[in-house]
């Protein structure tokens, strides 16, 4: 895509809209529709799809018909989430382009944008309004089935289930362990361990999911629950520095725990200016992101700006935010620690566990999986069943609404969730069944009655 064309860029957030043009290429020119400029009409006995235009909108819409006009280019790069799709679905029935693109954002500086631009791929808006509508059909049908209850309450209670894997664990000593890798595990079985000093092995950070920054923030005070710690997130991205007018972190809207490639070859740039060489992660330990993911893990956009150079022009809680961020970013950069002795499991030979705190004087005898914040933003996150940008209000309304409980800052069984534990493992079955079938081009009610019903 020539950089001299006229391209209009379309994104979801009026943040991320100033921001990435204030970088972008002077032939860019960038929209942001604020959420859903229409609003989804489905009608489920003819399984059909239309996009309802919002009043409130109208401004936009009128803005984005004109500046199409004029546009060589137009590249959509709302989220790959559903409300991404049909944002980008009904801006191409709006517009009738004969070619529109996607796009996504990896990186806000202005080779990033450049590489959006080139890596586009022709919007195909009949894929899109398949896979919206088999959402639809889904839901639907769940909800009629009288076997089942409420998808969301279906959805907490898999959380629960055996089949379930786990990064977390507690000893008798009631410290917090992980393990080197995902261990699945029925969530009230205990895990006889012991001390293996002969294994050499090292404990990892690796780079933050908006779920972990979330588990941050209300585990160490900086927002009173996960949907302030949500918003707190969000404005931090807002905010530049009155000084420089300097952005601070990347999109904070991700379920990933790795960077991107070159945002690697960046921050390893970055880090050997001020750090030791000989402390930088090995290329091979290092978390890359899969080029498909839509988003790439939490960090700060420079390095060499230090909290303490930041902090004074942020409001304390930024700050605060700010220098976690900062902090748990050159952990990931970093080699990893090694550890004097890890605990092993007889039947798990391939994988250890390590305390997540400092080293504890006693070892425990047996660990049971626990369920944090961040572990179930990324259960849920995979089959669909919920998205990180509204992860913190979700889960805050789940502990309202008794499904969920927290219990020494980890999550269990709330008492309303309490009659549907039983058929956990069924649920958690059926979520995975149904999400394949979302890109199915022919799929008729009978196919997902047949499963639901199984």
């Amino acid at each position: 895509m020539s950089g001299s064309i006229y391209t209009l860029l379309i994104v979801e957030s009026p943040v991320l809209a100033k921001t990435i043009q204030r970088v972008a290429p002077s032939s860019v020119y960038v929209m942001a529709t604020g959420g859903f400029c229409w609003k989804p009409d489905y009608n489920a006995e003819k399984n059909s799809l239309k996009p309802v235009a919002d009043p409130d909108k109208l401004d936009f819409r009128n803005e984005l018909r004109e500046q199409a006009k004029w546009a060589g280019n137009i590249v959509v790069a709302s989220d790959t989430d559903p409300s991404g799709d049909f944002i980008a679905w009904s801006v191409s029935r709006f517009l009738k382009s004969a070619v529109l693109l996607r796009g996504r954002i990896r990186r806000i500086s202005k080779s990033g944008i450049v590489q959006t631009l080139t890596e586009t791929t022709r919007l195909n808006d009949r894929v899109l309004e398949q896979r919206l509508k088999n959402r639809y059909l889904i839901r639907g049908l769940w909800n009629s089935e009288p076997s089942l209850p409420v998808f969301e309450y279906a959805a907490v209670a898999s959380l629960f289930s055996s089949y379930v894997p786990y990064s977390r664990f507690l000893g008798e000593n009631g410290n917090e362990y992980r393990s080197s890798q995902l261990l699945t595990a029925n969530p009230d079985e205990w895990i006889q361990v012991r001390p293996n000093p002969g294994l050499n092995e090292f404990k990892s950070y690796k780079p933050l999911s908006t779920f972990d920054v979330l588990e941050m923030c209300v585990a160490e005070g900086l927002a009173p629950n996960y949907a302030r710690a949500q918003e707190l997130l969000q404005e931090l991205f807002q905010t530049a520095l009155p000084s420089s007018n300097e952005a601070l972190i990347s999109y904070p809207r991700t379920d990933s725990n790795a960077f991107y490639s070159e945002t690697w070859d960046a921050l390893r740039t970055q880090y050997l200016s001020f750090g030791n060489q000989n402390g930088l992660k090995p290329i091979f330990l290092q978390e890359i992101a899969d080029d498909d993911d839509p988003h790439e893990s939490i960090h700060p956009l420079r390095l060499d700006l230090t909290p303490n150079q930041a902090n004074g022009e942020l409001r304390s809680d930024l700050a605060g935010l700010y220098s976690r961020i900062y902090e748990e970013t050159v952990k990931a950069l970093a080699i990893p620690e090694e550890l004097n002795e890890p605990l092993t499991n007889d039947f798990n030979p391939e994988l250890y566990f390590y305390p997540s705190g400092d080293a504890s004087d006693s070892h425990p005898a047996s660990l049971r999986p626990v369920r944090s914040a961040s572990d179930a933003g990324h259960r849920l996150v995979e089959p669909e069943l919920i998205s990180p940008s509204r992860y913190g209000e979700q889960l805050d309304r789940w502990i309202a609404d008794q499904l969920l409980s927290v219990q020494s800052g980890y999550l269990t069984p709330g008492k309303k969730l309490s009659p549907y534990l039983d058929s956990a493992d069924r649920y958690h079955t059926l979520f995975r069944q149904l999400k394949s079938l979302m890109n199915n081009s022919s799929l008729s009610p009978e196919t997902v009655k047949r499963i639901l019903t199984s």
